[in-house]
Order: structure tokens, then C-alpha cells, then sequence
């Protein structure tokens, strides 16, 4: 995994060069390519009207000639880091590093106007744009630090694989609501795993963490009735407190407990404290298997 800082950016432009040419040996092939932009976009006076703003982003093929790669519309409330692929351009910078006339970013109100708030420019000064390049070693063909599957982390989700969809969609596209989200969550059954999405932005991460922009935790719950089946997971010392607890051979003694009993990684993509890009492994982080322990 390489990391770029533009070489041609000021406070005045949202147009961004990044040298990777030079900066990737020779027989790394890249995999795929990000451009991370960060983003805090609150609306000012001359913008009140606008509830969304569009970001497009071009691909600068000559002085004279640009191509969109994506037009990408988030809320003009939003803040945190926009994630773009931009792998074709990144492969041509290498192969033909005189066409590397780097990127531009253009934001649009809601009426198509172009974002003059100087604000855009101001934030690229403490958090600037970064280009992330995974690549594999071409010789050998074995992945190198190839990019994990996105994850998710700020408005904590949550919903049963038991809920109705439509249930699901109703409760959380009321913002207004007082109700807590673990009221739509039915965990009287059996011990299982339910899903849980945790959004980085939410948690208020969003302005250190890189990428994923989310990630599927999952929790168990769920009752270890008596008699435990071999379905819950149930290791000798359940099985066992189970009786007692079912027989009330001892006071004070609960029935087994819904817990994970299967871990998985993920890995982040995030600024250290030195504002270096960091790619680390993070264990424990996603409850894969749940049983009665």
C-alpha cells in the first residue's frame, strides 16, 4: 500500500497532481486506487437553500481536456471523508506519466451553482487530499497489501435478521422518533447472531479513519433455555450450569449467557496521531459465530 500527498495544490484550487510514478517500484502492478477527499460542507448564507451538494471529480487528460469520473451527491451537512476509485487513471499515470495532469474536484449546490465558500479550500490545508495505491508484486503475482472489503462505523444500526424489512425502512427514516433502536430489535428467541452496522461517521471517527466507511459487527443475543441444544454452541461448562440453574440446585446461579464464540479482523485504513496513513489489522472486531457459554 503507497500513500500520496499532492505536489501542485493550494488554497485556491481543488485541482491535485499526485507523483505516483516515481514513487512505486517498477514491478508493483497496481490493484486498485483511491482518492480520499474530506469533506465539511455546512451551508453558509449564500447556500441556505441547498440540503444537497454534488461533487464531481475529473480526470485532467491534458490542459485542455478533462474527463468526469464521478458525480457523487452527499448532504451539505455532511463531514468526513469521500472515498473515489480511480484505478484507470492511476495505471495511465504510471504507464504514460507526461499525461498525469492530476485531479480536479468541483463542488455544485443544489441549484448546480458552483460551492464558492472558501471553507472547501481552507479544510484541504489541515486534512489534504490523499491518494491510496494498492498494489501486488507483478513477478511473483502474490497479493501485497491488497484492499480489504469496506467496512462500516457513526449511526449505529441496528436490526434482527428476524425484523420485517419494511419495519426496518419505517424506523429508521424517522429522524424525529424518541424511540431507542434496540426497542426494534426481538431477541426473545433462542441465542443467534443479528446484525449490527456500525458507521464511523456516526461515532464521530469519520475525521481520522480512512477507510471502511462502515463495517458489519453483529451481536449475539437471545436465551440458553434448558435443555441446550447442540445448535447453541454450548460448551460443557453451559451444558452443565444449565441443569443446576434449570434444577435451582444453587441460588444465585443464571442461566448460560448469548455470547460470541467466533471472532473475526478487519483492517482500517486511518491518520495516526502524526497524520501518517496507517493500514492495520484489528482483531476481534466482528462477532461471526454466537453459543451459550
Amino acid at each position: 500500500m503507497f500513500s500520496f500527498y499532492s505536489k501542485e495544490s493550494s488554497t485556491d484550487s481543488n485541482h491535485y497532481v499526485f507523483d505516483i510514478s516515481s514513487g512505486i517500484p517498477a514491478h508493483e502492478e497496481v490493484v486498485e486506487a483511491q482518492f480520499h477527499f474530506f469533506t465539511h460542507l455546512h451551508t453558509s448564507r449564500s447556500h441556505q437553500g441547498s440540503h444537497v451538494i454534488q461533487i464531481n471529480l475529473y480526470d485532467e487528460f491534458l490542459n485542455t481536456s478533462s474527463k468526469l469520473l464521478e458525480a457523487r451527491m452527499v448532504s451539505a451537512h455532511a463531514s468526513g471523508w469521500e472515498v473515489f476509485r480511480v484505478t484507470s487513471s492511476a495505471k495511465r499515470w504510471i504507464l504514460n506519466p507526461d499525461f498525469n495532469k492530476g485531479l480536479t474536484v468541483q463542488v455544485l449546490d443544489g441549484s448546480g451553482r458552483v460551492w464558492r465558500d472558501r471553507r472547501v479550500h481552507r479544510l484541504q490545508s489541515s486534512r489534504p487530499p490523499i491518494l491510496i495505491v494498492f498494489s501486488q508484486d507483478s513477478k511473483t503475482s502474490t497479493t501485497h497489501r491488497k484492499p480489504s472489503k469496506p467496512l462500516n462505523f457513526q449511526h449505529i444500526e441496528f436490526q434482527s435478521r428476524a425484523t420485517n424489512q419494511n419495519s426496518l425502512k419505517k424506523n429508521t427514516s424517522t429522524e424525529g422518533s424518541q424511540r431507542s433502536p434496540r426497542s426494534a430489535i426481538t431477541t426473545n428467541g433462542d441465542c443467534m447472531r443479528h446484525e449490527l452496522r456500525v458507521d464511523f461517521e456516526k461515532l464521530g471517527w469519520s475525521t481520522w479513519i480512512i477507510s471502511p466507511k462502515w463495517y458489519d459487527a453483529y451481536f449475539c443475543a437471545g436465551a440458553c433455555a434448558f435443555p441446550l441444544g447442540q445448535n447453541q454452541r454450548p460448551t460443557n461448562h453451559a451444558t452443565v450450569q444449565s441443569i443446576v440453574h434449570e434444577l435451582s440446585l444453587t441460588a444465585g446461579v443464571s442461566a448460560p449467557c448469548c455470547v460470541p464464540t467466533e471472532l473475526h479482523s478487519i483492517s482500517l485504513l486511518y491518520f495516526d496521531e502524526h497524520m501518517n496513513v496507517v493500514l492495520k489489522q484489528y482483531d476481534d472486531m466482528v462477532a461471526a459465530a454466537c453459543g451459550c457459554q
